[in-house]
């Protein structure tokens, strides 16, 4: 009975810390978990810029159209250069605003006398800003100074523009950029009931200041 007794005693103290604070956990080693990189700083676009420009024509021409006359096409080409300024607006990563340029062009027809002297360009761009790059559409109105030849001028030939474009930040001023445009525009000739549509692809490359 004694030895029951004892035995009793030894099994209740080592019972007692269990019931007290419970049983130890083992201890699970957690696996490292890899750092997250931060993602990269969107490129700030916001605010008034200028630069200048050149390109030239690459496909694309002008076609004459008189009534009771059959329709007589030209093909376009030459170059150009200028100046350009506008404004942009930024939210997160979405890059918008209006741009105005203008041109000296030597946009002449093969064939034919007609050229564009100087030409106006209104755009209103939209992108996406991508590290250093804003990749953007536009679509706009262009306006340009169009003679058949020999002195004689129409006036004005005027119709829509739009395109691709790409500008890359070389650092916190200064960008590089390139530019596919699409015009396509009209104007009477001579006052006649006759009209001149002139339908033109240009490539330009561009450097821009950002103020």
């Amino acid at each position: 009975m004694k030895k029951l007794s004892v035995a009793i005693a030894a099994m209740a103290s080592l019972a007692a810390p269990a019931f007290a604070g419970g049983l130890t956990p083992p201890v699970v080693e957690s696996e490292p978990v890899a750092a997250v990189p931060a993602p990269a700083p969107v490129q700030s676009w916001e605010g008034f810029y200028a630069g200048v420009t050149g390109g030239s024509a690459t496909s694309g021409g002008a076609t004459y159209k008189t009534p009771g006359s059959a329709d007589t096409g030209f093909d376009m080409g030459r170059g150009s250069y200028g100046v350009f300024g506008g404004y942009n607006l930024q939210r997160g990563a979405l890059v918008y605003g209006g741009e105005i340029a203008a041109q000296a062009t030597d946009f002449n027809l093969d064939g034919a006398p007609g050229k564009f002297d100087n030409m106006i360009d209104l755009k209103a761009r939209a992108g996406m800003a991508y590290g250093k790059a804003l990749p953007y559409a536009f679509v706009g109105y262009s306006r340009g100074d169009w003679k058949n030849g020999d002195g004689q001028s129409n006036g004005a030939a005027d119709g829509v523009n739009y395109g691709l474009g790409v500008d890359y930040a070389v650092n916190d001023k200064w960008t590089v950029g390139a530019e596919l445009m699409r015009r396509e525009l009209s104007t009477d000739f001579d006052g006649s009931d006759g009209s001149v549509d002139t339908n033109f692809n240009t490539v330009q490359v561009r450097a821009g200041f950002r103020f």
